[in-house]
């Protein structure tokens, strides 16, 4: 018999030259198996539950603001969640061919090997990135839901996204250049190990690492971010370049075995690895021209003027005897926050150079725990930043008032809708710019005023004593028993209405030392 050829059905067919028809179509079936029995999808359930313990749980008892509920997310937990499993799966499936036994019988199919890798790995990198993105969705979705005021921030799940390539490209490496059954649970350990270091290091390069802690880090990332001013995203650039190098990289080392196809497709694969370097590299010098500053990271190759400008807005304002504004996005603490300050208020109010107006400012890059006050401008106005984000259960500070308790009390939420508690957290901080500006502390005289003012509009002298320390500030309070204590407890047993007389036809004189302790109320 003789062989016919026959002609192909449906006319001339493109192809690409150099790639067949047979390799593209093998690439996409082995990539589909992979996705059907990738180690990663057992995986999975165990990253849900850790994100939903750590960074869902964690994220949703903060304040109901975008800049809030995502600042955990922002400090990069959800990556701490996920980028273990994700190692240990990816290695795993690395050494699966030595491991079985395969190697050899693998290594000589008509694929290459390069592209059967990275099928491999394509596989657990999905299963990671898309249980990652589904869990940011619906954090996000339960934000949303909530009507939480402000604007969602997206560079740091890109960045979360891209974390997770690079650390499953790492341990896919790791699992076939080191094809061991130890390989991938040692990768997965080290790579926790890694991520909590970094969260206990400081310095300008641990700005690389895709998570943070407020304590350590030379910038950790703002509560009040993408309120006052934008989202900076020039650090986020940095972790892009970083991170994608990094996965590069590793995807690159994988074809550059004899095993991976021709001389060709390995000199590719090392000038894949080499770009990788590079985006390293170039990442690493950026960092090291950083500048941290009160609204983030500042990359000055990087950074664009405009995200230096303030955002636009019509404050929100209420309050009897001095008026109270914050911003917008922070409009349902506003009845709590002039409910807490009024009693001082009142007493200063129509005083010589008391303050005109509260307004609240953006925070500063170094401030304390949950308030920072300070009085300027002519006439005097209170600026006054708030750290509203901040989970109040991890902070440890004085209780409320007389309980003698410490601040492991609540979620931010509570304490922030709590006028028991801002009354102890809060007033202290406002009480404390606004006497000191009104009165002075140089003489017995104006510390005895201090100490009256501060105990009538609510502030107990333990408390005041407290922020004090934690400020850096000497003790201005008299002590108990001596005469300016005396003194300062018999001004504050004053009627309101002749306290508030004596102190306003008094005070510039009080101010400038010539009031004795013989001359108080």
């Amino acid at each position: 018999m003789s062989a016919v050829t026959v002609p192909a059905r449906g006319g001339s067919r493109r192809t690409r030259p150099g790639i067949p028809d047979a390799c593209r179509t093998a690439v996409g079936r082995l990539l589909f198996l992979e996705l059907r029995r990738s180690t990663m999808m057992w995986m999975v359930p165990l990253a849900l539950l850790a994100f939903w313990l750590d960074t869902y749980r964690s994220s949703m008892a903060l304040s109901p603001l975008w800049s809030s509920r995502t600042l955990i997310l922002r400090q990069g937990a959800a990556v701490d969640d996920f980028a273990p499993f994700a190692v240990g799966a990816a290695a795993w499936v690395g050494g699966r061919d030595h491991r079985r036994g395969i190697r050899e019988q693998v290594d000589i199919t008509p694929l290459p090997r390069w592209a059967g890798r990275l099928a491999a790995w394509g596989a657990t990198a999905g299963w990671a990135m898309g249980a990652y993105l589904a869990c940011v969705g619906v954090l996000y979705g339960a934000i949303a839901r909530e009507g939480a005021a402000g604007s969602p921030p997206w560079w740091p799940v890109v960045v979360g996204a891209v974390a997770l390539v690079a650390c499953s490209s790492l341990g896919f490496a790791a699992g076939v250049l080191v094809p061991s059954r130890f390989t991938a649970p040692l990768a997965a350990i080290a790579t926790a190990l890694v991520l909590r270091q970094t969260l206990r290091s400081g310095g300008r390069y641990v700005l690389l690492s895709p998570v943070t802690s407020p304590a350590y880090s030379l910038a950790p990332p703002k509560p009040d971010a993408g309120v006052f001013f934008p989202y900076l995203p020039d650090l986020s650039y940095v972790h892009l370049l970083f991170l994608g190098g990094l996965a590069v990289t590793a995807l690159g080392v994988l074809g550059v075995q004899a095993v991976c196809g021709r001389a060709g497709l390995r000199r590719l694969a090392a000038g894949v690895a080499a770009a990788g370097l590079a985006s390293c590299g170039f990442a690493v010098a950026l960092v090291g021209t950083a500048r941290v500053e009160a609204n983030g990271v500042v990359v000055p190759a990087l950074h664009d003027a405009a995200d230096d400008r303030p955002l636009a807005y019509t404050p929100v304002c209420g309050g009897s005897a001095i008026t109270v504004c914050l911003h917008p996005v922070y409009r349902a603490y506003l009845p709590t926050l002039t409910a807490a300050l009024d009693p001082l208020l009142r007493e200063v109010a129509g005083l010589p150079g008391a303050p005109v107006r509260v307004v609240q400012v953006a925070l500063s890059e170094r401030m304390s725990p949950l308030a920072d006050a300070t009085v300027s401008g002519e006439p005097p106005v209170v600026r006054l930043a708030l750290d509203i984000g901040y989970d109040g259960a991890m902070w440890v500070g004085p209780g409320p008032a007389g309980s003698g308790s410490s601040g492991h009390c609540c979620t931010s939420q509570q304490m922030w809708t709590s006028v028991p508690r801002i009354t102890a957290e809060v007033l202290p901080q406002v009480a404390g710019a606004v006497v000191d500006h009104l009165v002075g502390h140089a003489d017995q005289a104006q510390q005895a005023v201090r100490q009256g003012l501060l105990k009538a509009a609510g502030v107990p002298p333990d408390t005041m004593a407290v922020f004090a320390r934690i400020e850096g500030a000497p003790d201005t309070l008299p002590r108990p028993g001596t005469p300016a204590y005396t003194a300062g407890e018999r001004f504050a047993a004053l009627p309101a209405a002749d306290r508030h007389a004596w102190l306003a036809a008094h005070l510039p004189a009080l101010r400038d030392g010539r009031v004795t302790l013989e001359q108080l109320p």
